[in-house]
């Protein structure tokens, strides 16, 4: 499997938990799912494997990115062979960045 492929699905994995969170119908079917969770103790396990999740995927998904263009600038391919990988990955940080920064001013205000 290449990297390509892995980082893909990563930043596609990433993105549709992004989306079950932030729709809101999806997002009661998550809380639904957590308070089945909470009556056998799995809610807190849960929350925290997503955590671990969106941080190592990320991670990973840009360690892999730079391998790609690293390996296409010693075959001396065009960076555009990686164009839509690398727009996914800025998406998704540019996306992180914003909910980083609206979970700073929700915190601030009090």
């Amino acid at each position: 499997m290449c990297s390509r492929t892995i980082v893909r699905a990563i930043l596609y994995a990433d993105f549709f938990f992004f989306a079950l969170f932030i729709i809101p119908v999806t997002h009661h079917w998550v809380d639904q799912a957590l308070l089945a969770l909470r009556s056998v103790n799995l809610e807190e396990v849960v929350g925290r494997s997503m955590q671990v999740w969106i941080v190592a995927s990320t991670i990973i998904a840009t360690v892999l990115f730079v391998l790609m263009l690293w390996k296409n600038r010693r075959a001396a391919l065009p960076i555009t062979a990686v164009r839509f990988e690398g727009i996914l990955l800025l998406t998704w940080w540019l996306t992180l960045l914003g909910l980083f920064a609206y979970g700073f001013m929700l915190g601030m205000s009090g």
